[in-house]
């Protein structure tokens, strides 16, 4: 498979072509290189020896000796003027789904020919000549930038899971359903309507016919009920539980039903919230968060356990938050989904990253014996000289040079930020040594300083010009 690159892909005089081929022996240096060098930052374990496992099976035809549920591995690489610049090893499952693991573009060629586009495009394709319905891999969250080229090529997150590969490195599960495009007509975009008294007897087939798949009590009252709380929609008060109904119509069917119900501190719960399809679902989703802005913090749901309702959900940026067995029907799970107005990505978002990031800088100082080594006046003179480091980069530069610096040079960017880090690092083992919680010490004399420091003394004064005046 051979691509050339568009103009969004690369600059003008980058026009090497990108050729996706199969690995072979000669390309072993190179892929253990990659793997090695990628993978050690957020993966523990012995990188070379996975890429020696990968491209053995891929050598020995496709078979895994020890991947029980693997029938297949296939290693291919991608080259640009004849230099190999980033591999994908796919395996497929018996379940019929495909992983990819790993996918890695060579750093220096990150972002500027489509060696990654041009990879993930393969695993498509050969995805689609093995009949596979899901593609799916791991990314982890410090390579934020990689999960976003997943996300702006059609993936969707799907969970998250702390510790999994690395202590303190949260892991996100990413999927592509390869047959999604076609397993349903995309048509109109549904139009929405509020509801009006002509449209009861309509609400009332819809919900009863659909709602019983996981509640119970759906019934005429159960309607009559909503249609009522709608109709105190103009008291404004949530102790009157009112509510919010609209339809959506595709081609005038009516194809969902979303009721907004504002909660005691500030939230908003859709509740019924049924659709017809994925695509109806997903639409849905996207008119209660334009419903949304401006007018709450959260939106959340409750809804049964169904592939199609998953992947709608996920697709559109809503968290799992729990599980709730039998709450609405014997025998049956509803899921409770969230979505913060805001948010266009998963990253970040169950999980504290200093934190995690401390749990795992912490072992690795552990690892090596260094915790052993530290003294608190050794450590406070370490912070001391770090921060005088960060200093000595900028000591000779006015601010619009720096300023200009930060914006055209990434080498000086990254010397700073390595300098910032080493400042960070040596207050994570400072806090730890006297036993201390950095962040709760943090949040104390932040509201110490809000006390200190009142907006309407100080705002738009430096720190001297605040002083004098007291």
């Amino acid at each position: 498979m051979t691509i050339q690159q568009g103009s969004n892909d690369m600059s003008a005089d980058a026009v090497d072509e990108i050729v996706i081929r199969d690995a072979t022996e000669a390309d072993r240096a190179v892929i253990r290189g990659l793997l090695h060098g990628s993978l050690r930052r957020n993966y523990d374990g012995d990188h070379v020896a996975q890429a020696d496992r990968i491209v053995d099976a891929h050598l020995g035809g496709g078979k895994d000796p020890v991947g029980h549920f693997s029938k297949t591995q296939h290693v291919y690489v991608a080259e640009a003027g004849g230099e190999v610049v980033g591999v994908m090893n796919i395996a497929e499952k018996r379940q019929g789904t495909m992983k990819i693991s790993p996918l890695i573009v060579n750093p220096d060629f990150r972002g500027s020919n489509g060696a990654g586009s041009a990879l993930l495009a393969k695993s498509v394709e050969v995805a689609k000549a093995r009949g596979v319905r899901q593609l799916y891999g791991t990314v982890a969250e410090p390579s934020s930038w990689i999960e976003t080229f997943y996300l702006n090529r059609g993936w969707t997150c799907g969970s998250q899971s702390n510790s999994q590969y690395r202590p303190g490195v949260v892991e996100h599960a990413i999927y592509y359903n390869v047959d999604g495009d076609e397993s349903e007509p995309v048509g109109e975009p549904l139009k929405f309507e509020e509801y009006s008294p002509s449209k009861y007897e309509e609400l009332e087939r819809f919900l009863i016919s659909r709602m019983d798949v996981f509640v119970d009590g759906i019934d005429e009252d159960f309607v009559r009920a909503l249609v009522a709380g709608h109709e105190r929609r103009g008291s404004g008060e949530v102790e009157s539980k009112y509510k919010e109904i609209y339809l959506g119509y595709d081609c005038d069917v009516l194809s969902s039903v979303v009721a907004f119900g504002p909660k005691k501190g500030g939230a908003v719960k859709l509740m019924p919230l049924s659709a017809t399809s994925q695509r109806a679902l997903q639409e849905t989703l996207r008119f209660a968060q334009s419903w949304a802005e401006g007018r709450t913090h959260k939106l959340y749901t409750h809804q049964h356990v169904d592939p199609a309702v998953v992947t709608a959900f996920q697709s559109e940026m809503w968290t799992l938050e729990g599980l709730l067995p039998e709450a609405y029907s014997g025998n049956k799970v509803a899921a409770q989904w969230g979505w913060l107005p805001g948010e266009t990505t998963h990253l970040g978002r169950n999980s504290d990253r200093l934190k995690a990031y401390t749990e795992r800088f912490l072992t690795f100082v552990q690892q090596r014996g260094w915790d052993q080594l530290e003294e608190a006046r050794s450590l406070a003179m370490a912070v001391g000289g770090e921060a005088g480091e960060l200093l000595a980069e900028l000591q000779w530069l006015s601010e619009p040079e720096v300023v200009e610096l930060l914006g055209k040079d990434r080498e000086f960017k990254t010397k700073l930020s390595f300098e910032a880090a080493d400042i960070l690092n040596y207050l994570i083992r400072f806090a730890r040594y006297c036993d201390f919680d950095l962040i709760e010490a943090a949040d104390k004399k932040l509201a110490v300083n809000i006390d200190r420091f009142p907006v309407e003394e100080v705002h738009g004064l430096k720190g001297k010009r605040y002083k004098a005046d007291r």
